[in-house]
């Protein structure tokens, strides 16, 4: 019997034990909702300060004065007086004609053939002779005067140089033509003869066709244009 007992008690205990935790949880779930909402004072509020950032821009840097640049005019140089050159005006007995590119009258003609190998023609001008003033008395102005008979040999007008001729240029050959020919009072060319080739049977067609299309100033005696023979030597040189 007071086994019994005992173990009643200490049930009963336990479950007023369960009873008093129950009843504390509830009190609590009842009284923290209000203290959750409870009203703000207005105190609390107005005691709240607001601070209010405002970003402000930095000011961008002034650009430094360009430093001015010096420019340096140079002095005009005082203009050289003009040099007066005086030319004595004289006769001189034409020794050599010069030619290179048709209708120019110079020394040689450099021309370029097909194979860009140089090529240069000379024409000289011989047979030269100092002008000679005579009488008109027994004159035959209609007549060919030699070039050492007249008072103005015939000056070239037009010289087209001679090509050069494609057989003598491949087997690398050069050579000098001597042609005579006549100048009439109107300074066409007529009676092309070759005096002499070397080496022969290469260049003469060539130095007849360019030639025959010369064009001169006829020569003159005693104020009268008259036929005058000329002779020249052709030259061909590859460069």
């Amino acid at each position: 019997m007071g086994l019994y007992q005992q173990k009643f008690r200490q049930k009963s205990w336990l479950i007023q034990g369960a009873l008093g935790a129950i009843l504390i949880n509830v009190a609590l779930f009842g009284v923290l909702p209000g203290m959750i909402h409870m009203e703000r004072n207005k105190g609390d509020l107005e005691s709240l300060n607001v601070v209010t950032f405002d970003r402000i821009k930095p000011e961008a840097p002034k650009p430094m004065p360009q430093e001015k640049e010096e420019v340096k005019q140079e002095k005009a140089k005082p203009k050289e007086p003009d040099k007066i050159v005086h030319h004595e005006s004289m006769q001189v007995p034409r020794t050599q004609l010069k030619m290179t590119m048709p209708q120019m009258d110079l020394n040689m003609d450099p021309r370029l053939s097909n194979d860009g190998i140089p090529m240069v023609a000379q024409v000289n001008d011989l047979n030269p002779s100092a002008p000679v003033v005579g009488s008109a008395d027994g004159v035959d102005f209609n007549g060919v005067m030699e070039q050492g008979g007249v008072d103005v040999v015939p000056v070239p007008k037009f010289k087209a140089p001679p090509q050069y001729p494609y057989r003598a240029k491949r087997m690398g050959r050069e050579g000098t033509v001597k042609v005579r020919f006549k100048v009439d009072n109107g300074g066409n060319v007529s009676d092309i003869t070759i005096l002499d080739a070397s080496p022969p049977g290469f260049f003469e067609e060539a130095v007849l066709t360019a030639v025959s299309s010369w064009k001169y100033v006829p020569g003159e005696l005693m104020g009268r244009q008259v036929a005058v023979w000329v002779t020249t030597s052709v030259t061909f040189k590859l460069e």
